[in-house]
C-alpha cells in the first residue's frame, strides 16, 4: 500500500511505501532499489483529468468529433 506523503512544488503528489514492510519483502528488488527500502510513486495532481480526457478522445464518439476538427478549428 502506497500512502500519500506530500505534494511537491512542481504539482506532483508523492506516494510512499512503509519501509518496515518493504525491508523484509522477498520481492523488494522488483519494486525498488533504494537504500532506505521505500518505493516512491509520483503522480501529477491533474493526472486523473488527463486520463479522462484521453479516454473520451479515444472513444468512438470522440473520434467522430475529432474528424470535424480539421473543418472548424484548423481551418
Amino acid at each position: 500500500l502506497l500512502a500519500y506523503s506530500t505534494t511537491n512544488r512542481l504539482g506532483y503528489r508523492e506516494y510512499k511505501s512503509d519501509a518496515k514492510q518493504c525491508s523484509d519483502c522477498p520481492t523488494r528488488a522488483q519494486c525498488t532499489a533504494s537504500k532506505n527500502h521505500v518505493k516512491v510513486v509520483t503522480r501529477h495532481v491533474w493526472q486523473h483529468f488527463k486520463e479522462q480526457l484521453n479516454a473520451n478522445r479515444l472513444s468512438v464518439s470522440g473520434k467522430e468529433i475529432y474528424k470535424h476538427r480539421k473543418e472548424t478549428v484548423e481551418r
